[in-house]
């Protein structure tokens, strides 16, 4: 593709070359590559896009959208498309022709293109005692896990600083290094937890950018495929995030004014909605729920301890009375056996992460130690009891496993081993 027009002209001078923006175009449309629409002059949230088909004659392009424009959108409504291709990020206006089919709509092709600044789309700072914290997967084989603190935040992407690298078949740690990162890395699932009024946001990404200061290790990533229901929690959350950050810096500017020292923003706290009555249990399936905890074959995996007698007496409070006891992994194999008629049903397995751990090895390792041993029994899922849920536990997480912390997760107890039963 030839290169965008740059020297004195300057970042963000129209491009018309009509060879350089078909050229452009035509590698967006080639890659597949989804890319963000939003309605032009609003703060509404942008709506992810893909190119199905180019018309230069006509002068225009229809786009496939994750989720549909309301039926009032209409007809001429300017859009603001960014999109980008090779090393170059663009953006310029579009506008609505028409609907061409179901989440298909045509729009006119740009008159001009702009080069694209990378913070178009705004990006809030985190420190690191806000504890928001970030884990990611690639696609790769064997595959490879990155954990670390958030360092910014924005609709189309994050940054976290790489503080650990584990291969995801057995959980061993790697050397952090910016080469085994490239640009346009596809990561399988990204998941940023304990961000404001968001506890947990998940989704896929691709690496936009790797840079090293100093021992640190930014990988940047820009979300791709977003559902609605994770852009409009993102929005919520940056939406609070501003309101944090200016009344920061009305306070930061008031000190100063008054020659005193800056305080933190306290932001605004929404009145809480009025409360609604608790919906009544459905006696039928609280019965039968009841009948499947008495049923259910739960094995405990665990030294044989005051704590293991206190978690066993938290089961049995809970309504699970067929309770079995192994005081190490080796005796797992003693449960395996071909399943048919008379034989013992599967059971549902809680597993002490601490009999797999040895010296510093990281928590994953011994995930897969035990997932292995558990490999051959047909179990209705492993629960692995741990002091701290580590966030690279949930790095390739087998689909019947769950974590809990012991010896208080909470609520999270009897919710996460009826899910298992479910």
């Amino acid at each position: 593709m030839n290169k965008a027009r740059t020297g004195k002209e300057g970042r963000g001078t129209p491009i018309e070359d009509p060879q350089v923006m078909q050229d452009a175009l035509r590698l967006l449309f080639e890659s597949e590559r989804e890319f963000s629409i939003r309605v032009e002059g609003t703060s509404t949230l942008p709506y992810a896009a893909r190119v199905q088909s180019l018309a230069f004659d006509d002068g225009s392009f229809s786009l496939r959208l994750v989720r549909p424009l309301p039926h009032e959108m209409p007809i001429g409504a300017e859009f603001r498309m960014l999109f980008a291709v090779a090393d170059q990020r663009f953006e310029g206006s579009i506008a609505l022709r028409g609907r061409d089919g179901y989440l298909q709509y045509g729009f006119r092709l740009p008159a001009s293109l702009m080069e694209a600044d990378r913070r178009l789309n705004r990006r809030f700072p985190f420190r690191p005692r806000e504890s928001a914290y970030v884990i990611a997967q690639d696609a790769g084989l064997p595959g490879i896990g990155v954990a670390g603190p958030l360092v910014n935040l924005g609709m189309g992407g994050l940054a976290l600083r790489v503080d650990r690298a584990l291969r995801l078949d057995d959980g061993v740690r790697i050397p952090v290094h910016a080469a085994r990162f490239e640009r346009g890395q596809g990561f399988t699932r990204f998941r940023a937890q304990d961000l404001p009024r968001l506890p947990l946001l998940e989704g896929r990404a691709v690496a936009a950018h790797v840079s090293e200061h100093g021992p640190e290790l930014i990988l940047g990533l820009t979300f791709v495929g977003m559902g609605l229901e994770e852009e409009t929690a993102l929005f919520r959350s940056l939406e609070f995030r501003e309101q944090m950050y200016r009344g920061g810096q009305r306070l930061e500017g008031a000190a100063g004014a008054a020659g005193g020292p800056a305080r933190e923003a306290v932001p605004e706290i929404e009145e809480p909605p009025a409360p609604q009555a608790e919906p009544q249990p459905d006696p039928v399936a609280t019965v039968m729920l009841r009948l499947r905890r008495r049923t259910t074959r739960v094995v405990l995996v665990m030294a044989e301890t005051p704590l293991r007698a206190e978690l066993a007496g938290r089961l049995r409070q809970q309504g699970y009375h067929r309770l079995e006891f192994l005081a190490g992994l080796e005796q797992l194999g003693a449960l395996a056996g071909a399943e048919g008629p008379g034989r013992r049903p599967s059971p549902l397995v809680l597993a002490d992460l601490a009999l797999a751990r040895s010296g510093d090895a990281e928590p994953l390792a011994a995930v897969r130690i035990i997932e292995r041993q558990l490999a051959e029994l047909a179990c209705l899922g492993t629960v692995i009891l741990c002091e701290e849920v580590d966030p690279t536990l949930l790095l390739g997480q087998e689909t019947r496993t769950r974590f809990l912390a012991y010896p208080d997760a909470g609520d999270a107890w009897p919710a996460t081993l009826d899910a298992l039963l479910a």
